[in-house]
């Protein structure tokens, strides 16, 4: 293991460009784009390395730096290019149930009860209320309907 830093450092530059090469096959065959804005940094400290004749710990910090940078630009490419969606409730079923009213299945009390969606029943917080009484869900706290008479 005592090794392998002189031997990085004999490679120069080519080991950031190997390295990175080898993080963007990773993303390749991985899942997800994590790999990907290390690669690039990678990439990025080889290049710089080429350039300049730095020692390991300044490309090192050039690492940390480009991989941070590159993950930022990352984060702000992806957040800004989120789809439209003419159904944005489709697998959201609690959110589509507010403003609905529903018949209450076990009573409220002590402000829990239950009321009956389609086939099944949903748990709910809300006043008292007794059983059949019609409740209009007004939020949602988790799984969990809020509503009011």
């Amino acid at each position: 293991m005592g090794n392998i830093i002189p031997y990085i450092m004999s490679v120069g530059p080519w080991s950031w460009l190997i390295l990175g090469c080898i993080l963007l096959g990773l993303e390749v065959l991985l899942p997800g784009t994590f790999m990907l804005w290390f690669g690039v940094a990678a990439i990025v400290t080889g290049v710089v390395s080429f350039l300049a004749p730095i020692g390991l710990e300044v490309q090192l910090i050039i690492f940390a730096v480009a991989s941070l940078i590159s993950v930022l630009i990352g984060r702000k490419l992806y957040s800004s290019n989120e789809i439209a969606s003419d159904q944005p409730l489709l697998h959201k079923r609690g959110a589509q149930l507010i403003g609905q009213s529903f018949k209450v299945t076990r009573a409220i009390e002590s402000g829990k009860g239950k009321v009956k969606v389609g086939d099944s029943e949903w748990m709910v917080k809300g006043e008292d209320a007794e059983l059949g009484t019609i409740v209009k869900v007004v939020a949602l706290d988790g799984n969990t309907l809020i509503v009011e008479r």
